[in-house]
């Protein structure tokens, strides 16, 4: 799953498929759950993607709020504009 679509489709979604840090955390979660795939099965990995999403979209939804100063930053760029 590590090929040109996959990169490709992260890039349609607006996001940067080169940088190396995005491919590093990409390709740890993908070798996760083929690793889950090869000793559990099929639906094993898929509900371990279904908790992947889940995960991330929570984190997403509830950011560290210890240092807000950027998301202050934004909230008066808007605010300005």
């Amino acid at each position: 799953m590590d090929g040109p679509d996959l990169w490709e489709a992260l890039r349609q979604s607006g996001l940067d498929a080169d940088d190396p840090d995005l491919r590093a955390c990409v390709r740890a979660t993908l070798e996760s759950i083929e690793r889950v795939r090869e000793r559990s099965g099929e639906q094993a990995a898929r509900r371990c993607s279904q908790a992947i999403l889940a995960a991330l979209a929570y984190e997403l939804r509830h950011p560290d709020t210890e240092d807000m100063s950027s998301f202050e930053d934004d909230v008066r760029d808007e605010s300005d504009g």
